[in-house]
């Protein structure tokens, strides 16, 4: 029986992470030096990581010899413009409100764990009005070590009050598979085709909100 369901945000509740994926890109080569083509693995790295940890990956990616702060402060910059102008709601994965709905039925508790800053999750949670919905809300930047350290899940069982082996956690990044599973939980993975990322690891996949409901009912059922 469930008695907590661990959301990840970007890629999971909202399609953030293929937009940033795609834009980051666009970073990468604005700042490049070298003329060898990213490789679609290479470019998979960011993907789950925070945003403090974004930028050295970057420098190491595009080869530039700008100093790492101001690379931090030109992406900190871009990243701001970025989600300034992104309709939360356009891109808003709404039947998480079945997930909800059966959870309250079944009391089950709801989190979300996300690496994104912590301003950055509750404007998005906000914007489309779920944020009520959860008991607790944690972010990477809160801790020394984001995803896939495992702490970011070990703190959220505490404050849940719930052991590993009675929550599922929903991830789409390889990180953050991993992260959860060091932390003992079993995870979903929302399947993600459009970039280079492993999900082979989780213990099961769906494709969409109502195949991970599904999953869901059957966890809780057991």
């Amino acid at each position: 029986m469930l008695k907590a369901i661990i959301f990840d945000m970007d890629g999971v509740i909202v399609d953030t992470e293929f937009l940033e994926y795609d834009l980051q890109a666009q970073f990468i080569k604005s700042i490049k030096e070298h003329n060898r083509t990213l490789t679609p693995l290479e470019r998979a790295e960011v993907v789950g990581k925070s945003l403090s940890e974004i930028p050295e990956i970057v420098k190491k990616l595009s080869g530039s010899s700008l100093p790492l702060e101001e690379i931090k402060q030109r992406y900190f910059d871009f990243f701001k413009q970025l989600f300034s102008t992104v309709d939360y709601r356009s891109i808003f994965r709404a039947d998480i409100l079945k997930i909800i709905e059966f959870a309250k039925q079944h009391r089950i508790e709801l989190a979300v764990a996300s690496s994104s800053r912590l301003e950055h999750i509750q404007n998005i949670l906000t914007e489309c009005d779920i944020i009520q919905h959860f008991d607790f809300i944690v972010s990477g930047e809160q801790f020394e070590h984001s995803k896939p350290d495992p702490t970011i899940y070990r703190y959220t069982l505490e404050k849940l009050g719930v052991e590993a082996q009675s929550a599922v956690a929903i991830e789409d990044s390889f990180f953050g598979i991993q992260a959860a599973q060091a932390a003992g939980i079993p995870v979903i993975a929302y399947e993600e085709k459009r970039m280079h990322i492993d999900q082979s690891h989780a213990e099961y996949c769906g494709k969409n909100m109502l195949e991970i409901l599904a999953i869901i009912k059957q966890l809780h059922s057991h």
